[in-house]
């Protein structure tokens, strides 16, 4: 009975010690890939473009065609699929097939009907539905049906293999190992529960100003004691402390560029990352500017153009946090089957409607 305690301690360590080496292998795993990472772009960029049901005619003389596009635009204008070329070699589009109610050559001879009597024969086939935006979906649009394309190269890039230079890959990838370590620095601090639980349900953050390649904010799922704090929402209200806001009462240095990190996390950060830069930019108000003869419209908000790296996959609350704090880039490494606004069950940084998009990128494993 006297060596149970001894016995408990020893078991204890070796779960902790089990549960350290699980994060040191996911650490190496993220830092030692060279892959780059993949942006989660919209459905419309992803899948391949739908179709719609056309009526195509073959002009029975060459001579012809400029005389039926001509009439063609004129009565019967492509509208919504003005991305399509009018003529594919000795083809002409004629209309959707939708316009059409009755035969196809009783609709020629009563809409156009200076046409009626110039093509050879009609056929029905299907055309892209919408104009392409990648080089890729071009390539299969155009084995259907010409059409116009205009090739962004920032999106071209963005849905590349390569979008990141390995430099820029290797920050990113170390910010997200911070990630990971703020896990381990907590879960030995409080003791909330195993680390695969951690992995699987909570989530941990950390803020990066690119500017100055520097970590603004880090933050630890609180959810289980509150709620409304997730890690992105706590990071959002850190990077807040840094410009003298911040809602929730929490542990943070009296130095304001480094109020939004835990300054006993900040100690072991510091330790295990030697290279890393933390801080914020000195804040300067919108009051401040106005007084300094500026018009105070740049002064600065939240996050605007700071990079959040996630473990995982965020919720909608968060990612709309994320939206309204100005996030320019979103980083995550987990997906989140369950609730994850960003990819798994929704891509909310795509929607066009919202006032401010982010790009989000995951890979890392």
């Amino acid at each position: 009975m006297a060596d149970e305690p001894a016995t408990k301690k020893a078991k204890l360590e070796e779960i902790k010690m089990t549960e350290n080496n699980i994060i040191e292998d996911y650490i190496n795993k993220v830092i030692s890939s060279r892959s780059n990472l993949k942006a989660v772009l919209s459905d419309d960029l992803c899948q391949n473009i739908e179709t719609t049901k056309v009526y195509i005619a073959s002009i029975k003389d060459k001579k012809m065609i400029s005389k039926a596009i001509q009439v063609l635009n004129e009565k019967l204008p492509l509208n919504e699929l003005n991305h399509l070329k009018r003529v594919r070699k000795t083809s002409i589009l004629l209309c959707q097939s939708s316009n059409v109610t009755t035969n196809i050559q009783e609709f020629i001879d009563q809409n156009i009907p200076e046409l009626k009597d110039v093509f050879e024969s009609i056929n029905e086939i299907d055309v892209p539905s919408q104009a392409p935006k990648l080089k890729k979906q071009y390539t299969e649009v155009i084995k259907i049906w010409s059409c116009n394309f205009h090739p962004e190269n920032y999106l071209e890039k963005l849905a590349s293999d390569n979008f990141f230079p390995q430099d820029e890959l290797k920050s990113h990838r170390t910010y997200m190992a911070i990630a990971f370590e703020t896990v381990r620095w907590y879960l030995k601090a409080t003791e909330k529960g195993s680390t695969e639980e951690l992995l699987s349900t909570l989530n941990a953050s950390v803020v990066v100003d690119p500017s100055i390649n520097s970590v603004v904010a880090v933050a630890f799922d609180n959810r289980l004691k509150h709620p409304v704090q997730h890690s992105a929402m706590l990071a959002i209200d850190n990077v807040a402390k840094t410009q003298y806001g911040g809602a929730w009462d929490s542990k943070t240095n009296d130095n304001l560029p480094l109020s939004g990190i835990d300054g006993d996390l900040l100690k072991h950060l510091r330790v295990k990352y030697p290279d890393v830069k933390f801080g914020a930019k000195k804040f300067v108000s919108k009051e401040e500017n106005i007084e300094n003869g500026d018009d105070g419209n740049t002064g600065p908000y939240l996050c605007t153009n700071y990079h959040v790296y996630l473990l995982r996959e965020p919720c909608v609350m968060c990612s709309m946090g994320l939206t309204h704090a100005r996030v320019k880039r979103v980083f995550f490494c987990f997906d989140n089957a369950e609730f994850g606004a960003l990819k798994s069950k929704a891509k909310l940084h795509t929607v066009q409607s919202l006032n401010h998009r982010y790009e989000v990128f995951t890979g890392f494993l």
